[in-house]
């Protein structure tokens, strides 16, 4: 089923020609969407959130596929909002939402008045609206039969490999979004403590840091693609507690609570590798 989902269903469904996309929202998912769909020569229009109004009170065409790209706290509303003044002009028409967390239920309205509905997100973080970040990442999809080839083809248009994400909960959507989370926003704080170091330290960022964030991203996904350990070093990984307290002691006081949090976030990834007295003498130093 796992290869069925990542082909689409075997491609037994037709590919869908999208000619025209509406997005609502011009941040920085959308803006990225709105650019690559602009570089496919693919009429597109964009609706701000200035604009959103005088968009539903309008008569222009939707298009093939209304991608709305808002905050999630107005998404609900939006798509409320939507239905009370485009109702009628929905027939057909797939909408998407780009939302991680929440799922295709909260389009149950639009389905309502004929349109099909999916939610697809973007398994990516997006600095700015680069549509370069849309290359050959995975798009979680959520959509019943009727939307997925639509879907696929949409996602597929702007650089994408849709994965349908079956037997769906709310708990396991928001895993789902927890691994984005996991695998993006965190690393942010050590790449944070490592500037700070570094600047303490007295060496440039740029010539140190880099090479060694990338090799380290590399690591990664050689560890992700083989199905094998994560190469690691240092202290920690070798039961060193001289060494981590070595270091946690020539850290700036105000930067010794990140150190702490990081590293027993990583003992507690990979300290089964160390002997029970080590390990706990390790929570102990840095608790």
């Amino acid at each position: 089923m796992d290869n069925e989902r990542w082909q689409g269903f075997l491609h037994l469904r037709a590919h869908v020609v999208i000619s025209h996309v509406t997005i609502i929202g011009r941040g920085r998912v959308g803006g990225a969407i709105y650019n690559r769909l602009i570089e496919s020569k693919v009429k597109t229009t964009v609706v701000r959130r200035d604009a959103f109004d005088a968009w539903c009170a309008g008569k222009d065409s939707i298009g093939d596929v209304l991608i709305i790209a808002t905050k999630d706290d107005v998404l609900r509303s939006v798509v409320a909002r939507i239905v009370e003044k485009r109702g009628n002009d929905l027939g057909g028409v797939l909408v998407l939402h780009v939302n991680g967390s929440l799922g295709s239920e909260i389009l149950s309205p639009v389905q309502a008045v004929g349109a099909l509905a999916a939610a697809a997100h973007p398994f990516q973080t997006f600095g700015n609206d680069d549509p370069s970040a849309l290359d050959g990442i995975g798009w979680g999809v959520q959509c019943d039969d009727a939307a997925w080839s639509t879907t696929r083809s949409f996602v597929e248009l702007v650089g994408g490999i849709p994965w349908l994400l079956t037997d769906v909960t709310h708990e396991r959507k928001r895993r789902y979004h927890a691994a984005a989370v996991a695998a993006s926003n965190f690393t942010y704080a050590a790449y944070e403590l490592a500037r700070r170091l570094a600047e303490d330290a007295d060496i440039p960022a740029d010539v140190f840091l880099i090479p060694i964030m990338q090799r380290t991203l590399r690591n990664a996904s050689d560890a992700l693609e083989q199905s094998r350990p994560f190469a690691i070093t240092g202290p920690l990984m070798r039961g060193d507690i001289g060494g981590v307290h070595r270091q946690l002691e020539s850290i700036p006081f105000e930067d010794r609570d990140l150190y702490r949090h990081l590293s027993l976030a990583l003992l507690r990834v990979v300290g089964g590798g160390l002997d029970e007295e080590t390990r706990k003498e390790m929570e102990r130093l840095l608790g």
